[in-house]
């Protein structure tokens, strides 16, 4: 474990302890190095002190990702990801962690919901966010909307979705084996 890195931005931050990007860069230092109690702190810090939404937005979802690894966090976990929606309720990350969140708890309305208005901000063009999240592209969006929809009773609709993520370009390998595995386990393989 290289902790070099961490200590100088440790001290770095100490100089300018309200600096969204050194907080940011330390929280991502620590969640790194899989000290997620750490790196919580200091993306609160980042989402708390920071002037800029983006930072915000970013950290609190990173936020509720760490909370997710941890037993018995449900509520703090959604509480994140809604917070993260009412900083930037135009984007669509948010609305794919909470679509995530509601396939995970197998609730299927709330997850098609979350899926569909998500899509809905895929349609604007938005910044660049500092930082990654798990949200690749459009088609994280539809793969949740499909899934829901087949345990709403909205076969032949997801049956659609899957087909056509299926030859959707750039898609990872995960997602086309995960959408494979679900046209089978509908009946719906060519």
């Amino acid at each position: 474990m290289n902790t070099d890195n961490i200590e100088k931005l440790v001290v770095e931050l100490s100089n300018d302890p309200f600096n969204e990007s050194l907080n940011f860069k330390v929280a991502e230092e620590y969640l790194s190095l899989n000290q997620t109690a750490s790196a919580v702190s200091f993306y609160l810090r980042t989402a708390e002190y920071g002037t800029t939404r983006e930072y915000a937005y970013v950290s609190l979802l990173k936020m509720a990702k760490c909370f997710e690894t941890q037993n018995d966090r449900v509520h703090t976990v959604s509480n994140c990801i809604f917070q993260a929606v009412t900083v930037l309720p135009e984007r669509p990350e948010a609305y794919f962690y909470l679509a995530q969140f509601y396939e995970r708890q197998r609730q299927w309305q709330e997850c098609y919901s979350m899926a569909c208005i998500g899509l809905n901000a895929v349609k604007d063009s938005h910044p660049v966010l500092p930082g990654t999240t798990d949200y690749l592209g459009e088609y994280c969006l539809e793969f949740e909307k499909a899934v829901a929809g087949w345990w709403l009773g909205r076969r032949e609709e997801s049956i659609v979705i899957f087909k056509k993520l299926e030859r959707t370009p750039h898609i990872t390998e995960e997602y086309l084996a995960s959408i494979k595995r679900n046209l089978e386990q509908i009946g719906a393989t060519v």
